[in-house]
Parts: structure tokens; C-alpha cells; sequence
């Protein structure tokens, strides 16, 4: 019997490249797991803060950059044609990246008081633009990767970022280097990530037919992608790191460390489950929608897979978090197990609709996504605020938060289901 079950989850592709996308990922935020208990008792609730505060600007600044033309990687029939829309998202990282040290650069002769500013004289903010371009690169490469279905390539480069990454936190962390530490083993983990995907890259491919001509090209005929998804995509990563920016300016960066670390910790599912069904999710809706017209039962099926996933992990999660959070990461941390139990439910519903949302640009039905994800951001933004003039505490803040995150989950389920019925 146990025989037969291997076999027919062998024979399963789905499950199959999944598995080999979420290898990487689940070894990764294993280590990243066994080594916060670490990290925790060598850095401070405010170095937490201020990597979480650095990590909501550098994402936020990375949207720019490629101006969502990795989604687009995807699309073309022709690998030529692919090859030219992916060097397009290198070619704008690299611009606007130099743009925004050009701007940081000029920003450090305007001085004063706040703690901003305080940041922007500190020479670890050079590293932002050096974020963004990683970033971006990173992107365009594991979109071309999964267009190539190597996926063993992306478990690998992803496995290699936390790996570099958690090393240098805990050298840092033992040499007490710890204000920043956090911060340049983020980038140090990023470029690693890089150098590897690139080498894949490079040794398999074949830029003969790629030119400037072709970049152009590709640049008008997937214009759609800027113009509707650079928005959508501000407004969805504004929203998912909002927390750290306003608790910030509202509270404090011990406060926005206490969250980060919840929220760091309940993300590690999502991180390793939901990005790995996604991707497979969107390739396989592609052949789908070409061989049968729509992918409403891909959809339907993937649906109940994460439902089945996500509520028995989030329901534990909920019920144990301020017990797990004090014993292993230290009492001075168990607060962040309060944000977690808040967290729990806005995290089952954007389990649920996160690796779903591809076909909003499967079917290029972007501008509703765009506007669906503006008006979340600014009532989002809203609902934080509301929670600190009415009660002035982070976990009413928190919970509001938590509240219009499963509102605007719900109404993309919504949308992509009906766009997984439309016949093309």
C-alpha cells in the first residue's frame, strides 16, 4: 500500500516540482528557525526593529526597479523572446538601483534630529540600492528558472541566501557587531543567492539572439506590467510592510522588533508552501489554459490543498504562540508571541489566496488586481492608525490590520476564481 501511494505521488508532476521547490525552501527556513533561538540572545529587540524597518524600504524600493517585467518572462513562446524581456529587468534594475544611491547621496546633506535622517547619515544606507539591485536580479533569474522548470536551481539558490546569511548573523552577532549586523548579512545572503542563479544561468544559455531591439520591443509589448502591476505591486508589498514603517514613526523600533519577529516566524510556512505552489501553480494554469481553454479545476484543486495545509498549522500556532515564543527565543521576547496569536488568522486567508493570485497575471487582468491592492494598502494604512487614536497599543493596531488583510484575501479568492471559469 505504502508502495503504491510513493509510486502515485512520483507520478504526480505537480506534487513533484512542488516538492523540489519547497526542498530548498523547507531547509532553509530550518536553519533559519534553529538559529533565531541563537540570534535572539545576540541581538536586541531594537536590532530586529531596525532590520525589519531596512528590509520594508529595500522591498518597497525594489518594486521600481524591474518594473514587473519578470512576469512577463513567463509569457513569450519563444525562449529568444524570453531571453530579451529577462535582460530588460536586469538592464532597468541596474538604472534605477544607481538612481536611488544618487538620491540617498544627496538626501545625507539634509540633516536632522529624526530617526530617518539619523539613518540615512549611517553608511550601512548604501546598502539599500545594493539590496534593490540583488533584488531585482534575483527576481528576473528565478523567473527565468522556473520558465526552464529548474527548479532544483531555485531550491538551491534559496537554500544558499538563508545559509550565508544566518553565518555572518551569528559572526556579527559573537564579535558584537550588532547594530547593523543583521542588516549587511541580509545583503551578504542576497548576493550569494545571485552569483549562483547567474552561473546557472550563463552556463545554459544562449544570448546570441538577445539585442537592444529586442529589449524595446519586449519593453511595448508587455507595457501593461508597468503601468498597472508596478502600482499593484507597491501597493500589495506597502501593505505587507507597512507595520514596521508606521510602528516606527508611532511606537518604537523595540515595538517593531517584538512584530517582525512574530511575523518573521508565522511567514516561514507561507514562505516555503505558498511560494513553491504558486509558481508551479502558474505554470501549470498556463498549459492548462492552452490545452483546455481555462484551469478552473487546476484551481479548485489547488484550493483544497491549501486549505488542508493552512488551518491545522495556523490553529496550533494560535493556540501555543505565546508559550513557544517565551521558551525559545527568551522571555524578553514572549510579547511577540501576542502579535502572533493576532497574526494567525490574517495568515490563513493569505495562505489561501497568495499562490493564486498568479492568475491575475496568467490572464493579464492586472489593472483590477492594481486596484483591488491600492485600496487594501490605504485601508491598511487606515486600520493601523485606527487601532492606535482608539485603544494606543500595537496589538489594536495589529488586530485592525489583521482584519482588512482577510477582507481583501477573500476578494481576491474571489476574482481568481472567476477568472480560473473564463475560456480563452
Amino acid at each position: 500500500m505504502n508502495i503504491l501511494i510513493i509510486k502515485k505521488f512520483l507520478a504526480n508532476q505537480f506534487l513533484k516540482n512542488v516538492t523540489t521547490l519547497a526542498l530548498g525552501t523547507v531547509i532553509a527556513q530550518g536553519i533559519l528557525v534553529l538559529a533565531t533561538p541563537i540570534l535572539t540572545r545576540l541581538y536586541s529587540t531594537a536590532d530586529f526593529g531596525l532590520l525589519a524597518f531596512f528590509t520594508s524600504v529595500s522591498t518597497i524600493a525594489a518594486i521600481l526597479t524591474t518594473g514587473r517585467y519578470e512576469y512577463a518572462i513567463g509569457l513569450p513562446k519563444r525562449d529568444a523572446d524570453a531571453k530579451n524581456v529577462f535582460l530588460l529587468t536586469l538592464f532597468l534594475g541596474l538604472i534605477i538601483s544607481f538612481i536611488y544611491f544618487l538620491i540617498l547621496f544627496f538626501l545625507r546633506f539634509f540633516s536632522s534630529s529624526t530617526f530617518y535622517s539619523e539613518l540615512i547619515q549611517s553608511p550601512i544606507v548604501f546598502l539599500i540600492p545594493l539590496c534593490t539591485f540583488a533584488s531585482a536580479s534575483f527576481s528576473g533569474l528565478q523567473y527565468w528558472a522556473q520558465r526552464q522548470k529548474k527548479y532544483r536551481q531555485i531550491s538551491i539558490s534559496n537554500t544558499s541566501q538563508v545559509i550565508v546569511a544566518t553565518l555572518f548573523n551569528v559572526v556579527f552577532g559573537l564579535i558584537g557587531f550588532t547594530t547593523f549586523g543583521l542588516i549587511l548579512s541580509l545583503v551578504m545572503g542576497q548576493v550569494m543567492s545571485v552569483l549562483l542563479l547567474s552561473y546557472f544561468f550563463f552556463k545554459d544559455s544562449d544570448l546570441k539572439k538577445v539585442s537592444y531591439r529586442g529589449m524595446c520591443k519586449s519593453a511595448k509589448r508587455y507595457v501593461n506590467f508597468p503601468r498597472f502591476m508596478i502600482i499593484s505591486d507597491l501597493s500589495s508589498t506597502a501593505s505587507q510592510q507597512m507595520v514596521p514603517l508606521v510602528f516606527t514613526t508611532l511606537f518604537n523600533t523595540s515595538v517593531v522588533g517584538l512584530f517582525s519577529l512574530a511575523n518573521r516566524m508565522l511567514r516561514i510556512p507561507s514562505i516555503v508552501l505558498t511560494s513553491s505552489i504558486g509558481n508551479v501553480f502558474r505554470n501549470d494554469a498556463i498549459d492548462a489554459i492552452h490545452l483546455r481553454g481555462n484551469c478552473k479545476e487546476l484551481y479548485i484543486s489547488t484550493l483544497k490543498k491549501l486549505l488542508v495545509i493552512s488551518i491545522p498549522i495556523y490553529g496550533l500556532l494560535a493556540l501555543i504562540s505565546p508559550w513557544l515564543f517565551a521558551f525559545f527565543f527568551g522571555k524578553e521576547w514572549a510579547d511577540s508571541g501576542y502579535f502572533a496569536q493576532i497574526i494567525c488568522v490574517m495568515m490563513v486567508f493569505d495562505f489561501l489566496a497568495l499562490p493564486l493570485n498568479s492568475l491575475f497575471y496568467v490572464m493579464q487582468k492586472q489593472k483590477i488586481y492594481m486596484r483591488i491592492q491600492f485600496i487594501s494598502t490605504a485601508t491598511g494604512f487606515s486600520s493601523l492608525y485606527l487601532g492606535y487614536l482608539i485603544f494606543n497599543t500595537p496589538y489594536a493596531s495589529v488586530l485592525f490590520y489583521s482584519l482588512n488583510n482577510v477582507i481583501f484575501s477573500l476578494i481576491n479568492l474571489f476574482y481568481t476564481f472567476k477568472l480560473s471559469r473564463q475560456n480563452l
